[in-house]
């Protein structure tokens, strides 16, 4: 993870519901917040272009990134 998706949520997420008038929508957080990471996780490992990010580096001689 790269400080570029933690300043995003840290912007957009913690900075909206510390607002009082958002806490309703905020408060369930297994609402939102399980289904959001489960996203991200299945978009990073099972997106098209990650396998074949995953394939052109396992092809790679050397073990540069």
């Amino acid at each position: 993870m790269n400080w570029g998706y933690v300043s995003a949520f840290w912007t957009t997420v913690v900075m909206n519901c510390a607002q009082p008038a958002n806490w309703e929508v905020c408060l369930p957080i297994h609402e939102w917040m399980v289904p959001a990471a489960y996203d991200y996780i299945q978009f990073k490992t099972e997106a098209s272009y990650a396998k074949e990010k995953q394939l052109l580096r396992s092809l790679r001689l050397d073990d540069r990134q």
